[in-house]
């Protein structure tokens, strides 16, 4: 017994090292972050942990004011909190967070297998597959979902269907909960799960259960998990709820996501998770995927008599639940979508969900078919390291592929100066939640750099339920309205405290080629399109013009559904230093600026 739990502790060891070194090859380099800073999502969530940092509601929104996070609150709070206990740049708080949730994450994929396969080799395994370096550093509240609480979320699972007891109800109601304030489609995920657990352990497994007293006792500790669970989600699920009553923003979830709605991309999705799941044999790591998932498949359902198969996965009936449940989430969309006009993102739920129980099958299917080479005396533990040392060499080239990538190089960059410098003016001269009227990519990474608020800024990264149009048109009020009243009437109301001018005002919304040539917009102020609209941009001299097409820049393709907009034209510009209504000129005080070659690239206002 000793030298197995020495085993264990070498095994688990091991791993924790190996990704740990990882992380700080992957890290280390890096001045930024690996991603954009006009509207790449890692900035977007450097915003929230600033946020935070700097002493605003780790429940609001951390880029508007009186609105919800949209990226949920556990990664921002507890990254947010380390870089303001120990007083460091937001960025390395998120580096530091990221060995927390590594070593979390090996820890708990590494234990939930060896529960269901009982073997320390196959627990490598699935950590080796399930970990990889593109999460890495971990620097998203999806990530956070994906390798932490998701994974402990089926271990708890497990526990609790083999002993449905208070203790294993009190952990499950808080991971589930706190996956409720962590990603709302996780928390989705982790809901429909817990619904089949339900059906399928308390009901369908006692159909001949009679006695009324003993199926009330068979239900309360499905009740506890409920209620604690529900209790913490509410922290972010309350206004969604009985507020907003599940009604989001204008066309929230038609915008912001491929157009669910067409049978073509249905099936076209459908084919796409089987072909990723077992068919993809495009390099070593999804070649060795890909056959041992198929394995497991047959495993769980075809040879159902393979005698040392239970032995090793006592807990087939378990990963039959898992892997059956899950699909029927990923492709509820067939009914609801075409049903009821609704859907839970299927592709972010294969990601949260799906995954997971997918690692757990192409482990079970390498547990599968040692029991076909058993008869050669191979002993499973040379049979498995083979395997581990080809995953290790998977992951050596999947790192080299990060290092590779375009965005990672970027992080190896500092922050633009200009920008640096105006987070020095903003954390010592304003507070978190003062706002700042600038153009919505600008306003991005002001918000990313500094946490501080802003009056319209990408819709994607909005609280779903907050009406963006209301904001869009009090933004091209403000900046170009003929109507000084209407101005200073909406600058009042939402509270706007500076105006950030730089050289990339005009380029962040229109692109133009090097004559001057109007070439399309990029991430201009717009509008869901209505007559009324026309009508109030025409009585308050905003010139615009109306389009069919996508809503936002990042996300355009056959695939996404197109709409009728309203945009607020380039014409309105004034110049390209001052783009905004003459209007504005006498309100404006400058508090900081920055200089290059005797030119000032970026202009601070404070709004008098």
């Amino acid at each position: 017994m000793h030298s197995e739990k020495k085993l264990t502790y070498g095994i688990l060891a091991g791993l924790l090292v190996f990704f740990l070194v990882m992380h700080f090859m992957i890290s280390n380099p890096l001045h930024s972050l690996p991603s954009p800073i006009y509207g790449g999502d890692l900035y977007y969530q450097l915003g929230a942990t600033n946020h935070v940092k700097y002493g605003g509601n780790p429940l609001s929104s951390p880029n508007t004011l009186g609105s919800l996070p949209v990226y949920m609150v556990t990664y921002s709070t507890a990254a947010g909190i380390i870089a303001k206990i120990a007083n460091i740049d937001a960025i390395t708080a998120e580096f530091f967070f990221s060995y927390i949730i590594i070593i979390l994450s090996v820890v708990i994929v590494f234990f939930l297998a060896k529960k269901i396969f009982n073997d320390d080799f196959l627990a490598a395994i699935a950590v080796l597959g399930f970990i990889l370096p593109d999460y890495i550093p971990v620097m998203k509240y999806r990530t956070l979902a994906y390798l932490v609480l998701m994974p402990l979320l089926l271990l708890l699972v497990y526990n609790f269907v083999n002993k449905t007891s208070i203790k294993n109800s009190l952990f499950l109601g808080i991971i589930y909960g706190v996956i409720g304030i962590t990603h709302n489609l996780a928390f989705m995920g982790a809901t429909f799960l817990l619904a089949a657990v339900f059906i399928y352990y308390a009901l369908i497994k006692n159909l001949k259960t009679k006695n009324l007293a003993e199926l009330k006792k068979q239900i309360l500790p499905y009740a506890v998990v409920l209620v604690i669970g529900i209790l913490i989600a509410l922290l972010w699920w309350f206004k969604p709820i009985f507020i907003y009553h599940g009604q989001t923003s204008a066309h929230y979830t038609e915008w912001n996501n491929v157009d669910w709605g067409s049978i073509g991309y249905q099936f076209k999705f459908f084919w796409k998770i089987i072909y990723e799941s077992f068919l993809r044999f495009t390099g070593l790591r999804l070649a060795i995927v890909s056959i041992f998932s198929i394995l497991g498949l047959a495993g769980l359902f075809l040879l159902k008599d393979a005698p040392d198969v239970q032995e090793k996965a006592t807990k087939n009936n378990f990963m039959k639940f898992l892997f059956v449940s899950s699909i029927i989430i990923i492709f509820s969309y067939f009914i609801t979508q075409n049903f009821f006009h609704f859907n839970i993102i299927p592709d972010i739920m294969a990601q949260v969900l799906f995954l997971p129980v997918m690692v757990l099958l192409f482990v079970y299917g390498i547990s599968f078919s040692w029991h076909f080479l058993k008869k050669t005396k191979i002993d499973s533990r040379i049979y498995f390291s083979i395997i581990i040392v080809l995953l290790l060499a998977a992951q050596v080239l999947a790192y080299n592929e990060r290092i590779d990538s375009k965005w990672y190089q970027a992080g190896k960059q500092e922050i633009p100066e200009y920008f640096a410098s105006l987070k020095e003016y903003l954390v010592e001269n304003s507070d978190v939640n003062d706002v700042i009227l600038t153009t919505k990519e600008n306003g991005f990474a002001i918000n990313a750099v500094t946490g501080r608020k802003l009056l319209d800024s990408r819709r994607a990264h909005n609280d779903p339920f907050l009406d963006m149009d209301e904001r869009e048109l009090a933004q091209a009020v403000i900046l170009y309205s003929n109507n000084s009243a209407l101005r200073t009437e909406l600058i009042k109301k939402y509270d706007v405290k500076y105006l950030y001018w730089d050289f990339f005002w005009i380029q962040s919304e229109y692109q133009f080629d090097e004559k001057g040539n109007l070439l399309g917009p990029f991430d201009p102020i717009i509008l869901f399109h209505s007559s009324d609209r026309e009508k109030f941009l025409q009585n308050n001299g905003i010139k615009y013009f109306v389009d069919t097409t996508w809503v936002d820049p990042a996300i355009r393709g056959d695939d996404v559904k197109k709409f009728k907009l309203i945009f607020i034209s380039p014409e309105n510009y004034r110049d390209s230093a001052t783009p905004w209504n003459p209007d504005l000129d006498s309100r404006l005080a400058e508090v900081w600026s920055y200089d290059a070659e005797g030119q000032k690239l970026a202009k601070l206002f404070k709004l008098n």
